[in-house]
This record gives structure tokens, C-alpha cells and sequence, in this order.
């Protein structure tokens, strides 16, 4: 790799036979098949509660098809996609007919892949068949002209010695002059070269005048994915083919600095100034800026500012908040952070860590949310008014809209960006020039229907979402409803009662009861008596319930059979302590169990096993007449007829309980002091049992349902909700956002088009960047559905970024509304303050909210009192 100011390039060769194993690092993908033709070639039909998610080329294996056997446990086969919910396969009329069932799972084939040497390289960069990517939109062609360039400049440098100086426009012609060369030569060549048409002589100007300096952006985005490339040897994910060119000289300034500006001043900043001068290098440490988060990719835009010299200067200062602590999960890619950090406040020990970087950074480290209820005190309009621009380092989309729509309020441009494994993006967010973040956004995440949840998942990721909420009710709200139930039982009881079905209340009455015998064994043995309960419960009772209530055979009202499609046909398991997987969650519930009781855990498995086998077999399972919904869309009731009953009943005898342990509560077997402690859920902690027994639990319910078990490393993802980041991912939109840090400092003289937007995909590799998108504009329109009619915009196409400031000060509603009949003459129907209603104009008995004062009517309404500093509303 190569970078040289303002260009660089990444190079690869991985030999003649490099066998990637895994192209794109995706999980793999699976679909319920609905049918499959007997034709050629053979069309597969997936099931349509969600999109099979394949893609041409994509190769795949079949199980449990029934009919259409052939397709059962053969190779791998590479289909075709027609459609969202159908793909062709080989030719299938020689095949059995399709009766129903079976599933299709994308498999990972490996593929061999060739490279060509450097030498070869040099003359055609690109693979037979291929181009050299582009990574730039606005810059087709431009990679094509980098290589030549950079051609030239490794001429030159054999020629010196050395590499051109800085801003040496003799050099610089020298350069140009051998590129001419070099292009003209592989032109003679013909088609075994590449060549240009025309050389574009401004580029090899540009790469050879600022070749020897090194700035941050530059040397953050290739050092990403070189990492990453460097990773690929190891087979996962494809590599390079195998030449990337970047440029990023939109970044310099028009007119360009004067020669005397650009004079080293014998400093760290010297590469910089080489190529924006003293006076852009002062504006750059005088910023103040705001980066909000102090995780992955705040750590390392923390480090970027203190690299550029950002907020160095006198009057600069970047301002860190981030609310959450450091833990050991974070080092892997957090790397301002060390062992003796953790427990600590992350914006403060990475302000620590910077600043040994670059002690002339000012930078103030908070522990402050940002959001609405902060808005009067630390980031109030001052706070906001006063900044030059604003960071996000966020992991979640609530906060990020936050952000966004006060830098539309302020109008201050906001640099944005977001990680996932190998995938990132960047956005820039600039006043009236594009679009804010919150004008597209991603559709939501998929939810997983509760039905599916609680009666009939098909993949491994609904038993773990069950097993995590297993966790909660077991760990979490049960001893928090013990704890209340020993405070008060006949309101705890009231609370349960006047909450959900019978049947809900039952469960929630018959986990009460257990809990409180549990809590009288006050011992590890019972403990592990409890556990085998929960056991038999979960994976026995509750299955054979199931197929009580819908039989293998069951069919439904439209003559269908019942377990097909999505709707797997599960089994009971009975314990057996020989098992391993039934004594992991044995020993997991145990010890939570333990641990929620404050007695001594046991890690010892033998010793659990031994305590388990004592637990007699109980009176076993007894079905009963019950209503389970079959999908969300049912409306019938869940449970038994008799579960009212059954509640009555439970909670007399759980009153009476209580009232005795109230009476007895002054002791210390039944005080406070026998209270159970709620579980925290910690993902991080390999030795709490939390991701143990959600693992278990997942896998046993896997099993119940024929599911393929997942190991300790997915379940801890998906249940901990991990974010996958990764440091080459990390680095390289580092690099991409400082670069669009560096505009800003002239943004009075730049337009759109100097910023870039980016979509990046290591993995694949692909980088797609592109100029950002001009603001929504609301327009007039001759017919709106809504309100059924013509609709006038007034200004024609405003923006978001537009507001109309009325200075009437504390007026009544009526003379705000006669105010914007009169200057802007508009009707005024409705005012309304965030999702508070001020006034209506359909409602009669607004008619007398118009006497009153906006602020009044504000004030009563939202029951919020406008703070002293608070000048203004927006409406």
C-alpha cells in the first residue's frame, strides 16, 4: 500500500490459486419450501412469511423434503433467483413429486481465485475481464488515471533517489512528462496493456506535488483495509482483485494557498500545511466541536482530532460525552482503552488517552445524556449555538434522529457514520445544502411474532429470543415480584389480578408460589430441585401440551395439515442427567437460582448431577382441554376454562402465605434480609451462568423443534445483542469522516459536490461513494390524498432547514394566528408543539384556549414548566 498526500493505493496478490472459503462473512441463509415443480429447470417456492434472501449464484442443500426426495442430502447445488420467494435448481422431472415439507439452507463453496503479480500489474491492473474498481461515482475513469500516475511517480522516485518534494512544481512536470511516456508506451502495446485516452494531466500534477506527505485521513482509510486484506489470507471474505486507487483531492481549497502559506513551520502539522496551508491549519484548531459517543468509532475520531490538530488551537475544543463504562468486550477494538480502564467512564479515559497523543488538544469529557431532558441544562441553545459542527459516534437510531434534528434546529452540519462487522456508511449532513439524517432511514428490524415465540419458532434465533425471555421472567422479574409480593402481598396480588388473561395471571401466581417455597429451602439442593421443575416445564410439559392440543395428525379448518410450513412439529424431551446439554441448564438454572437466593453456588457438576437425581418424578404430565393461538391475527383466548378458578383459588392461598410471612416478618428468615436478589444481565461474564443457561435453554427448545443448535459464541451475539465491530472497519470510516472534517473548516466556500456520502463492504470488497442528496422540498401540489384537495406550499419548496422566527413575544394564541393569517395569509387549523396540541380549530372547546397565552396554554398542557433560559417555541 501506497499513500501519497492526497492519493494512495492498496495492492493485492494472493498467488495463482487462492482459495476463498467464505466470499461475503454473511451468516447463511434458510427458507421453509413451499413446493418445487417438475420441469426444467426445477422452480423451488419458499414459503411466504418472509423472503428467502438468496441470490443468483448463491449455492444451497435441501433436507426434510418429503416427495421430492432427490433433494435430500445431495451436493451443494447453484441456483438461480426468479423472485422473492422462488428460485430454479437442475432439471426435476425425473424426480419424485413434491408432497411437502422441507428446508433449503445456503452453504458456503469454496472458490479458487488467481492473481496476477506486481509486474504484471503495472501494465494491465485489472484481472482479464475485470476493471479497476471505482470507488468514486463522480470519478469514472479516475482510477485509470491514478495508476498511471502513480506509474510516473515510482519512475521518478527510481530516477532521484527520493520521492518529489512538496509543492516542487518541477518535479511535478518531470512526473507529468514520464506519465505521457508511460501512457504512450502501453498504448503501443495494444490490447495487453492499459492505456488512456487522454491523459488527464491535473491528477499526476496533484499526486506528485503532495507525494511525501502523509496525513491522517489518507493513512486511517488505506490502513482499514489493508488490515482487512491482510485478514483475507486466511480465506474469509474476498480479497481484492487486486488494485484499489483513491483520491480525495476535493479536498483542497479554491483559489489554492499562496507558496508563502504553505511553508513548514518545523512541526507536526508540517505534512498538512504542505498542502492547506498555515491560515486552514489554525481554523482547524480553533473548531469546536461536539462528538457524542465514546465507543468504537468515537475512540477513533478522538484520536483522528488529535492527529489533524483539530481543536488544538486557542478557542478550539471538541466536547465527548458518552454515558456508558467500559468493559472487557471493548478492548478488541476500543483501542484507547487498556485492562485497568474497565469500570471506568469511557469519554473520560479516552480524553485521558488522547491527550497523551497530543497534549494541545482541549477536550471536555462528559457523562451526560443528550437528549430532551438535557436540553435546559449542559446542551442548552448556548451550548448548541456556540459549536462549529457535531460527530456522531452512536449505536442506536433514536439518539441519532435526536442529534440530527437539533443540527437541523441550529443549523450546524453533522458528520455521521455507523459500523456493522465488515459494512459501514458515512453521511454528511450540511444546512440547507443536503439532506439530514433523518429524512431516509432504514426500514425497521424484523420482529418476531410472539406466537411464533412462544408456541412455534423454526429457527434457532426464536429459541434464543425465548430463552432470553426465559431468563428475564425466571431471574429478573421473579425475584423483583417476590421482593414486592414481601412488601405488600394483597397489592401485589391485586396488581397480578387486574393484569392480562387468566391464564397469564396463573403462570405469574404459580411462578410466586415456587419462588416462595424456593425461597424457604434457602439451599443449593433445593435449588437444583427447582431447576429439574423448570426443566420438566419448559421442555416436557409445555410440549406435550402442544401436541395435546394439536396432534401430529391435526388439520385445519380448510383441511390442511396443521405442523407444516413454518410450523414445525415438536417433541417432548424427558431429562436425562447423562446428557450434557440437560445438565448445562441443570447446573445454569441452579446456580442462578443460587445466586437470586444469596446461598453458596456449586460449579461442581457432579455434585449437581447428584443433587438433581434425588428429585423425585412428580405426579407427571396431565393434559387438559386448553386454547393456544395458532398465529398473532387469532383473536380466540388462550388457556383453560378453569384458569379463573384456579386464579381464585391460588391467590386465597397466597394471601394467607403472605399475611404469615408479614406477621413473621420482623425475623430474620422472613425479614428483609431474606429478600432474592434480581439478576443483572452481563453478557460479558463467561462465569455468571447468564449466557449458559440462555444457551442451554436455546438448544433444548432447538431440539424440541429439530432446530439446528447454535454454539456459546452466536448465542452470546444474539441474546447480548452485540453489535459485530471490528477494527479494519473502524479505521477506515475514520478515515473517511476526518476527511469531511477537514471540509468543513472551509465550508463557506464549498458546495455540495466537494462532500461525498459512502457504502462500504469490506468483505466483498465494495465502496460506493457518491455526492450528497439536496433537502426534501415540500411542494405545492394540485391534489393531496390526505385532505383531499389542492395543497399550497408556502414558501414554494421549502426545506426541514427552513423556520419562519416570529419575535411577537408572549402573545395569546389569537394574536399568533391572526399575526400568520395576516403576514403569510394562511388559515391557520392547527398549532401544535412537538406532540403537544395547543390548539385545534375543529375542536369547540379550543375556541377559548385563543384569550389565553401560547406559553400558558403550553405550559398546562405538556406540564412542563418553560425554563428561565428558554426564549423561544417551536411550533
Amino acid at each position: 500500500a501506497d499513500c501519497w498526500g492526497l492519493a494512495g493505493r492498496v495492492f493485492v496478490d494472493f498467488g495463482e490459486a487462492f482459495t476463498c472459503r467464505d466470499k461475503d462473512g454473511e451468516e447463511c441463509k434458510s427458507a421453509i419450501v413451499a413446493g418445487v415443480t417438475q420441469e426444467n429447470p426445477g422452480t423451488v417456492h419458499t414459503h411466504n412469511d418472509r423472503r428467502h434472501g438468496f441470490q443468483d449464484g448463491d449455492w444451497v442443500v435441501f433436507r426434510e423434503v418429503q416427495g421430492m426426495t432427490q433433494l435430500n442430502g445431495s451436493q451443494p447445488r447453484q441456483i438461480k433467483v426468479t423472485g422473492p420467494y422462488s428460485f430454479t435448481i437442475e432439471d426435476t422431472t425425473g424426480y419424485s413429486a413434491y408432497a411437502r415439507e422441507g428446508i433449503v439452507s445456503q452453504v458456503k463453496v469454496p472458490e479458487t481465485l488467481k492473481f496476477a503479480s506486481y509486474s504484471a500489474c503495472r501494465t494491465r491492473p485489472a484481472p482479464e475481464g475485470c476493471e479497476l474498481v471505482v470507488p468514486d461515482l463522480a470519478k469514472f475513469g479516475r482510477p485509470e488515471q491514478l495508476h498511471i500516475a502513480c506509474q510516473a511517480l515510482m519512475q521518478y522516485r527510481e530516477k532521484a533517489g527520493q520521492l518529489p518534494k512538496p509543492n516542487d512544481a518541477a518535479a511535478a512536470a518531470e512526473c507529468v512528462s514520464l506519465a505521457r511516456e508511460f501512457n504512450r508506451a502501453r498504448k503501443a502495446e495494444g490490447d495487453k496493456a492499459m492505456s488512456v485516452e487522454e491523459l488527464d494531466e491535473d491528477v499526476v500534477r496533484k499526486v506528485a506535488l503532495f507525494a511525501p506527505c502523509m496525513i491522517a485521513p489518507m493513512s486511517a482509510f488505506f490502513g482499514g483495509v489493508v488490515a482487512q486484506e491482510v485478514v483475507k489470507f486466511t480465506g474469509k471474505y474476498t480479497p481484492l482483485r487486486q488494485l484499489l486507487y483513491l483520491d480525495m483531492f476535493e479536498l483542497l481549497q479554491k483559489p489554492e494557498p499562496s507558496p508563502a502559506d504553505r511553508q513548514p513551520m518545523g512541526g507536526r502539522y508540517d505534512d498538512q500545511i504542505a498542502i492547506f496551508g498555515r491560515a486552514f491549519q489554525q481554523r482547524l484548531g480553533e473548531l469546536q466541536l461536539f462528538l457524542v459517543g465514546a465507543g468504537a468509532l468515537g475512540c477513533e475520531y478522538l484520536k483522528a482530532f488529535a492527529m489533524l490538530g483539530a481543536c488544538c488551537g486557542r478557542g478550539g475544543k471538541v466536547t465527548v460525552t458518552d454515558m456508558d463504562r467500559i468493559e472487557v468486550s471493548n478492548l478488541n477494538r476500543q483501542f484507547l482503552f487498556r485492562q485497568h480502564d474497565v469500570g471506568k467512564s469511557k469519554s473520560a479515559a479516552a480524553a485521558r488517552a488522547v491527550q497523551k497523543m497530543n497534549p494541545s488538544l482541549k477536550v471536555q469529557a462528559l457523562e451526560i445524556r443528550v437528549g430532551q431532558e438535557t436540553e435546559d441544562g449542559p446542551f442548552d441553545d448556548n451550548f448548541w449555538s456556540g459549536l462549529d459542527s457535531v460527530v456522531n459516534a452512536l449505536d442506536n437510531v433514536q439518539a441519532r434522529m435526536y442529534v440530527d434534528s437539533r443540527c437541523v434546529w441550529f443549523c450546524k452540519p453533522l458528520l455521521e457514520s455507523g459500523t456493522l462487522g465488515t459494512k459501514a456508511n458515512s453521511q454528511v449532513v450540511l444546512p440547507h445544502m443536503t439532506q439530514s439524517y433523518s429524512d431516509s432511514q432504514d426500514p425497521p428490524e424484523e420482529s418476531i411474532p410472539l406466537c411464533t415465540l412462544k408456541h412455534f419458532p423454526n429457527a434457532i434465533e426464536h429459541t434464543i429470543e425465548w430463552s432470553r425471555d426465559m431468563f428475564e421472567q425466571l431471574f429478573v422479574d421473579g425475584p423483583r415480584e417476590i421482593n414486592a409480593f414481601l412488601q405488600g402481598p394483597a397489592a401485589l396480588l391485586e396488581k397480578v389480578r387486574a393484569e392480562g388473561s387468566g391464564t397469564s395471571q396463573l403462570a405469574r401466581l404459580g411462578a410466586i408460589k415456587r419462588a416462595l417455597d424456593l425461597r424457604a429451602s434457602r439451599s443449593f439442593d433445593g435449588c437444583a430441585r427447582f431447576a429439574v421443575m423448570e426443566f420438566r416445564e419448559k421442555f416436557h410439559d409445555s410440549i406435550s401440551q402442544l401436541l395435546h392440543t394439536f396432534p401430529l395428525d391435526h388439520r385445519t379448518s380448510d383441511g390442511e395439515i396443521f405442523w407444516s410450513g413454518p410450523k414445525r412439529a415438536p417433541s417432548p424431551i424427558a431429562l436425562d442427567l447423562a446428557e450434557e446439554l440437560h445438565l448445562d441448564f441443570v447446573v445454569a438454572a441452579a446456580n442462578l437460582y443460587a445466586a437470586a437466593l444469596g446461598v453458596p453456588q456449586c460449579r461442581d457438576r457432579s455434585k449437581v448431577r447428584a443433587a438433581a437425581a434425588t428429585v423425585g418424578a412428580g405426579p407427571g404430565f396431565k393434559p387438559k382441554a386448553m386454547t393456544i393461538k395458532v398465529d398473532d391475527k387469532d383473536t380466540a383466548q388462550e388457556g383453560c376454562a378453569d384458569d379463573d378458578e384456579a386464579v381464585e383459588a391460588l391467590s386465597s392461598e397466597l394471601l394467607a402465605l403472605g399475611k404469615r410471612l408479614v406477621e413473621g416478618g420482623s425475623s430474620s428468615s422472613t425479614g428483609r434480609a431474606a429478600q432474592l436478589s434480581p439478576a443483572e444481565f452481563e453478557k460479558d461474564d463467561d462465569s455468571n451462568f447468564h449466557i449458559a443457561f440462555i444457551t442451554a435453554a436455546a438448544n433444548l427448545r432447538a431440539r424440541n423443534y429439530k432446530i439446528q443448535e447454535a454454539d456459546f459464541h452466536k448465542v452470546k451475539l444474539i441474546a447480548g445483542k452485540i453489535i459485530p465491530a471490528i477494527a479494519t472497519t473502524t479505521a477506515m470510516v475514520t478515515g473517511l469522516i476526518s476527511a469531511e472534517l477537514l471540509k468543513l473548516v472551509t465550508l463557506k466556500s464549498r458546495t455540495a459536490e466537494d462532500f461525498k456520502n459512502a457504502f462500504v463492504n469490506l468483505a466483498l470488497p465494495l465502496w460506493v461513494m457518491s455526492e450528497p442528496l439536496p433537502p426534501l422540498q415540500t411542494k405545492s401540489k394540485d391534489y393531496d390524498p390526505i385532505i383531499m384537495g389542492p395543497v399550497r406550499a408556502k414558501p414554494e419548496g421549502f426545506t426541514p432547514w427552513d423556520k419562519i422566527e416570529l419575535s411577537l413575544g408572549d402573545v395569546t394564541l389569537k394574536a399568533l394566528v391572526d399575526h400568520i393569517a395576516k403576514e403569510y395569509e394562511v388559515e391557520v387549523s392547527i398549532v401544535s408543539q412537538g406532540s403537544v396540541c395547543l390548539y385545534n380549530s375543529y375542536s369547540p372547546g379550543h375556541k377559548q384556549r385563543l384569550g389565553r397565552k401560547v406559553t400558558e396554554v403550553w405550559e398546562e398542557i405538556s406540564k412542563q414548566q418553560l425554563a428561565p433560559s428558554r426564549t423561544y417555541l417551536m411550533l
